[in-house]
């Protein structure tokens, strides 16, 4: 089976953006990373602006990251999440050509 990986790219609110990333450390990564599948998980700042991210993330499987995306978590934080954002999320799902 062929590896998913996620690119997240989002813009957060100025003001808010050291705020998301202790939020988002606490608690997307810290879950993500245990989940089963999760190869890799994180969240990297653009060198130029504060305010814009980027996610990266490594699932085993489709199946890994559906069932991460299905968390009964994300229906509390998701709004929090993007309550955060200054712009829509960019995802960009790319699948490994290699494996």
């Amino acid at each position: 089976m062929a590896k998913v990986r996620l690119l997240v790219e989002l813009d957060v609110k100025p003001d808010l953006s050291d705020e998301f990333v202790a939020m988002f450390r606490q608690e997307f990564i810290s879950r993500s990373r245990t989940e089963k599948g999760c190869e890799q998980y994180d969240l990297w700042r653009d060198s130029t602006s504060s305010s814009k991210m980027t996610i990266v993330e490594v699932w085993s499987t489709q199946e890994d990251l559906d069932t991460h995306l299905s968390q009964d978590w994300f229906a509390v934080w998701g709004p929090k999440l993007e309550a955060m954002q200054a712009t829509p999320l960019v995802v960009r799902t790319l699948s490994s050509i290699d494996d």
